[in-house]
């Protein structure tokens, strides 16, 4: 198994097929590519130049408004991040699904059949959708039934604000919609990390009370009454922070005896109904699922993604992945650290050296638990490691 990444940081085509057609010679499994602030001339363009100068069996790219290399981060610039992999033994199934035949996937016997895969080959896949023109939510929904527990990462595509403007690439295919991947199942196994840039504020509470997305109960007392006394009791910080966006951790694992980071989905407070005392939150709850509200700042951030990188490094006894993929919000960077490459900085430090490439994006796909969600604020990382070397597999992309 072998993985590289090249990167350019200039906005012109010709530059960017020269500097990322350097390196190691060779037939690569896959070309990951993401390009930042070009059109879709400049897209098919440097597409094109690097078909013809790497050999690459598989090829998936997106757009977005920033890239991520080994070292650096780039935001708000032209610029192009490639990662190649060589994947002995690895069974490489690339897809396309748009929302016309989301609609068609209706149990899991029609992921099965759609990918041609089942779930005790216990798939990887990395999604990059469009934001615009697919249900993301119904995707992850269906994805997380056929497949439960299964690793699942990705991001939405950042480049453009508006529906149609992002380009996505499968092989020789071009899409203005929808949603393009990888599955790959075999001979290697990966990891995800979702830091959430939250910390946790006053105690766990039980939901004693609650339909669909609204609470009305925490502890058999009023939300607003509950949100009031941990706002109360905070730090004057936290009061700050909290006066700005009210964040609610709902754990996702019950049984575990001491929820820690990494056991909270975050979902932002939408509406407080101050006549019912009830919190209308980012997602569904139920009675019985514990929470705990939760703020972010820059220095939540950086020590929920200190913490999470060291509990990893932890739990797989110091050995290092191959390579990462990162998928950070437009929302962090250096907007929200006051330093450019922090998060990719930070990653290397604790588990690399390896090669690194990732996007800004509009929404970061991850697991939180068994399941895997659409985050906000979030880096979302895919961690890939080796296995034994076997015979690599090819297969036509799905669509």
């Amino acid at each position: 198994m072998h993985f590289e990444n090249r990167l350019s940081q200039s906005g012109d085509p010709e530059d960017i097929i020269a500097a990322l057609s350097e390196g190691s010679a060779g037939e690569y499994d896959v070309g990951i590519l993401f390009l930042s602030l070009m059109s879709s001339d400049e897209v098919e363009q440097i597409v094109e130049g690097l078909r013809q100068n790497i050999a690459m069996c598989h090829f998936l790219v997106g757009t977005c408004s920033g890239v991520v290399g080994s070292d650096l981060e780039i935001e708000d610039q032209s610029a192009a991040t490639l990662l190649l992999a060589k994947l002995p033994g690895v069974r490489i199934s690339p897809f396309y699904m748009d929302q016309a035949q989301l609609k068609c996937m209706d149990e899991p016997a029609d992921w099965y059949q759609f990918f041609d895969i089942f779930p005790n080959e216990h798939p990887i896949f990395l999604i990059l959708p469009d934001p615009f023109l697919l249900d993301i939510h119904q995707f992850l929904k269906g994805i997380n039934q056929a497949y439960p527990g299964e690793t699942i990462a990705g991001g939405l595509l950042s480049a453009a604000n508006h529906p149609q403007g992002n380009t996505l690439v499968l092989d020789k295919h071009y899409y203005d919609q929808g949603a393009v991947g990888l599955a790959l199942t075999g001979n290697i196994s990966a990891n995800t990390i979702v830091s959430q840039g939250c910390r946790p504020v006053g105690s766990p509470y039980v939901v004693t009370r609650a339909e669909q997305n609204v609470i009305h109960e925490l502890g058999g007392c009023p939300f607003i009454d509950v949100l009031q006394e941990v706002v109360s009791q905070a730090e004057p910080h936290d009061q700050m922070l909290l006066q700005h966006a009210i964040l609610i951790g709902i754990a996702m694992d019950e049984a575990k005896n001491k929820q820690q980071r990494g056991d909270f989905l975050v979902r932002g407070l939408m509406r407080l109904d101050e006549s019912t005392g009830a919190g209308t939150i980012g997602d569904t709850i139920a009675t019985g699922q514990s929470v705990q509200f939760q703020v972010r700042d820059a220095e939540a951030a950086i020590e929920d993604l200190n913490a999470l990188l060291a509990m990893h490094q932890e739990d797989r006894s110091g050995q290092k992945p191959e390579a990462a993929l990162v998928f950070s919000c437009t929302g962090r960077g250096e907007h929200l650290f006051s330093c450019k490459s922090h998060d990719i900085g930070r990653i290397q430090a604790y588990l690399g050296p390896m090669p690194a490439a990732g996007f800004f994006c509009a929404g970061e796909i991850g697991r939180v638990g068994t399941q895997t969600f659409l985050h906000g604020f979030t880096n979302s990382m895919l961690l890939f490691y080796n296995n034994n070397d076997h015979k690599t597999e090819t297969h036509q992309p799905k669509q």
